[in-house]
């Protein structure tokens, strides 16, 4: 509804794909495609639920349902490869307090774990100005070119 309602940039904070796993919350590519051509942002998201499919909530664990860091990869992987480039997507992570460990990925005990998305995308063959982006940089040149 958004898009149908606004036709400018949009940056969707935290959000993952659909054809990943498949929920009416996440984005579908014909969504992501939208957002890319209005040169938009999306910040995919660490809550395990949006990572792996089939996660239950209360029942599931990161440990037993293999959520890890590299679900969230898949997801910058996969709006990538929509985009043609990585321009047009960041670390939204949604831990602002909502859920703790018991609902985030495995491999992350703290906010300074995100770090190690640098390793894990380089290993993807991303280059360092392609991280530099996914990292942070997409976030604040939208910043800038939106808040003139």
């Amino acid at each position: 509804e958004t898009m149908v309602n606004y036709d400018g940039p949009l940056w969707a904070s935290h959000n993952n794909c659909r054809a990943l796993v498949n929920h009416h919350r996440q984005f579908t590519d014909e969504q992501i495609k939208e957002i890319i051509a209005r040169k938009g942002i999306i910040g995919v998201v660490l809550d395990a639920w949006m990572m792996v499919p089939n996660w239950e909530r209360g029942a599931s664990t990161p440990q037993s349902a293999g959520v890890s860091l590299q679900q969230m990869l898949d997801n910058i992987d996969h709006i990538c490869q929509l985009a043609g480039n990585a321009n047009h997507v960041g670390i939204g992570s949604d831990l602002d307090g909502g859920f703790g460990k018991e609902q985030g990925p495995a491999d992350v005990d703290t906010i300074a774990d995100l770090q190690k998305c640098v390793h894990l995308l380089e290993n993807r063959g991303y280059s360092p100005q392609d991280i530099e982006k996914i990292m942070n940089g997409n976030f604040i040149s939208f910043l800038r070119e939106n808040l003139k």
